[in-house]
């Protein structure tokens, strides 16, 4: 996600992976804090490393948001870019290049295991390598960032596109292969926590969109859809936005509530944070993001009228935003709410994509991880607890639960430390599908040891065989590699020592 987000940190992403080619018995380089791969939780502190060094395939370029469809026991995955180690022509994915992006599918066995990845919807040309302002064709997807399903088996699909003007959030039926646009949002920003609430109702975020917007979309805000239903409604494609409308958010269906916007007080914040405000441990302000990602809606009524919507904000240090929400016959009311303390856990990091477990508790993801052989990596988190920061607290999937006037935070250690785009959990409230974001990276794969705890879990790797040419008619046979098994306590032990 994010794909303006720190150059540097991809740069620094690619050079561990070669890294762990060119010196298989490290996990990051000669000098600074390494750790050998036969390190007894190399498997979970530098999970890729690790996986590379047992043959699993870290050639995926900008594998984004990943969600598993329970009920037709199906998964999807966002791919933005198919470019770099994917498209050279070596290795074991060699396919052909398509700089507007691919969602794929997979078929779920009975044990939720996946053995074939395949092309569901294709970024469409004309793919126009000058500067106009769209260089993907409009009537269909461009570098898709985020994927979600609703009740109705159809895939949302929404953008993070330099090759579409205005990105947009799209609605594809696989039982009729339609392609609809749904909605959009304005100039320079990103389209991100599309999140589809079992009642129907559907949240979602413009990231850092451009100053010049009309108000209230010269900032980051956080929306909801009243007036139409996930569901069970249809839709008319809404038209590319032309003028005054390329400036705003709309949508095909129902009207925009913006609920919050980056930089405003928080209604009735007991520490009177304002909405994306990053708070260093010490609960002084250090900067208000203006990138809301990731939503997890919590309802705490049974009907789903009101309950916490946690959204993440994807800087570092990262931050969530927690706001108290209740329905009426108009809309939504903002009660009160406040930012996440993260201090317990030394902040977070890049917080991106985002799920909500089977058992109603936020999954926060931090991608794109600190190479940890250089602590200049984590300047800013040093700055954020007042002290050298580590590299290995970042990284890591991070679940979050309400707790009065404040939150219960615990990073999920035994789920790997890799580029986290975002979770999927199955019905077996066991296994959970990674994103991993960047370039050469890897399929990952985490099941529990019991349902609903995920304290101790087991991490598999995908190596991948490519098949059916490097067309469209591409797939790729997945075969897992058992990595590791540990608990949450032996990997905070680690990264401690």
């Amino acid at each position: 996600m994010k794909s303006r987000i720190i150059l540097s940190t991809l740069v620094l992403l690619f050079a561990t992976v070669v890294l762990s080619f060119v010196l298989p018995v490290a996990a990051q380089d000669a000098i600074g804090n390494m750790i050998p791969l036969d390190h007894p939780f190399a498997a979970f502190l530098e999970s890729r490393a690790y996986g590379a060094s047992l043959g699993a395939t870290a050639e995926f370029n900008k594998m984004e948001w990943v969600v598993v469809d329970n009920t037709n026991m199906r998964l999807y995955m966002a791919m933005s870019d198919i470019t770099g180690a994917m498209t050279d022509g070596t290795g074991e994915i060699s396919v052909d290049e398509n700089r507007c992006g691919i969602v794929y599918y997979a078929d779920l066995a009975e044990d939720y295991t996946m053995s074939e990845l395949h092309p569901l919807v294709i970024g469409g040309g004309p793919n126009n390598t000058d500067d106009g302002p769209n260089r993907c064709d409009v009537d269909s997807i461009s570098n898709p960032d985020g994927v979600g399903v609703d009740a109705m088996g159809r895939v949302w699909i929404w953008e993070d596109s330099g090759r579409h003007y205005n990105n947009m959030i799209w609605v594809y039926n696989p039982a009729d292969q339609s392609l609809k646009r749904w909605g959009y949002v304005p100039a320079g920003g990103e389209v991100t926590g599309v999140y589809i609430a079992a009642d129907g109702t559907v949240f979602f975020n413009v990231q850092h969109p451009d100053a010049t917007n009309l108000y209230p979309y010269n900032a980051g805000v956080v929306m909801v859809v009243n007036g139409f239903n996930a569901n069970t409604d249809d839709f008319e494609p809404i038209a590319v936005p032309e003028g005054d409308a390329q400036l705003r958010a709309g949508v095909a269906a129902g009207e925009i509530q913006v609920i919050a916007r980056v930089g405003d007080p928080i209604p009735n914040s007991y520490s009177g944070d304002v909405f994306g405000g990053i708070y260093d441990v010490t609960g002084s302000l250090m900067f208000v993001s203006n990138d809301p990602d990731g939503n997890m809606w919590l309802p705490t009524a049974e009907d789903g009228s009101e309950g916490w919507l946690y959204t993440n904000m994807e800087t570092i240090p990262g931050g969530v935003g927690r706001l108290y929400l209740i329905k009426s016959e108009t809309g939504w009311e903002v009660v009160d709410g406040q930012m996440v303390n993260f201090s317990g856990v030394n902040g977070t990091w890049t917080n991106c994509g985002s799920s909500v477990t089977p058992w109603n508790t936020g999954m926060t993801s931090e991608e794109y991880e600190p190479i940890a052989s250089d602590f200049n990596n984590v300047a800013g988190m040093s700055e954020y607890v007042g002290a050298d920061a580590n590299p290995y607290d970042y990284g890591w999937l991070v679940e979050l639960s309400p707790d009065g006037l404040d939150d219960e935070v615990t990073k999920r250690f035994a789920l790997g430390r890799f580029s986290h785009e975002n979770g999927t959990f199955a019905a077996d409230e066991m296994t959970v599908y990674h994103g991993d974001d960047g370039a050469n990276v890897m399929l990952f794969r985490s099941v529990a040891a019991e349902a609903g705890d995920l304290s101790t879990a087991t991490l598999y790797a995908g190596k991948v065989t490519q098949m059916g040419g490097t067309g469209a008619e591409h797939y790729f046979q997945i075969e897992w590699i058992e990595l590791g098994t540990a608990t949450d306590a032996d990997i905070e032990d680690a990264i401690r020592e």
